[in-house]
């Protein structure tokens, strides 16, 4: 696993949060504030905002939600709704396979907020956590993981960033 210093990258939360209508979790700014977009096990890529780069960042929160409101629209989204939907979802990671991991923003906060991953295979489940609960699960084995690859992560997972 890589290890870098822990440090503030000066990401500016306020105009994510302007452009998107919402804050994030906490356990995902102090991740942001901390790493760069990471990949782990050369599979699932974890979208992290650059310093500078914040306006395309939220922008592009929104432009990926357009294959799951087409699926919504066509009743096959098991019932899932893209963000800006009441409990709607936004995207946070995505894997080479396909799949495609989302906050389902529900609750009085957003760090009450649950993870969806929806498998390129149509295999849909919800992790009642954190994001990083539902990474570190991963990794340690604690969180089986539905709907992906029966094989990720490996025994010693790689982390890239």
């Amino acid at each position: 696993m890589v290890r870098i210093k822990s440090t503030d990258r000066g990401i500016d939360w306020i105009a994510i949060a302007s452009r998107l209508g919402t804050l994030f979790p906490d356990d995902y700014v102090d991740l942001a504030n901390s790493y760069p977009s990471f990949v782990i096990d050369d599979f699932l890529s974890v979208h992290i905002p650059d310093r500078g780069d914040e306006e395309r960042w939220g922008s592009g929160r929104l432009d990926v939600l357009a294959p799951l409101d087409s699926l919504w629209m066509s009743g096959m989204s098991q019932g899932y709704t893209p963000y800006p939907e009441p409990g709607g979802l936004i995207m946070w990671g995505d894997s080479c396979d396909g799949d495609s991991f989302y906050w389902r923003t529900t609750g009085d906060s957003p760090n009450s907020w649950t993870i969806v991953v929806a498998g390129a295979n149509d295999d849909w489940s919800e992790f009642q956590g954190s994001l990083t609960d539902y990474l570190a699960g991963l990794i340690t084995g604690d969180v089986a993981p539905y709907g992906l690859p029966p094989d990720f992560p490996g025994r010693t997972p790689a982390v890239d960033i």
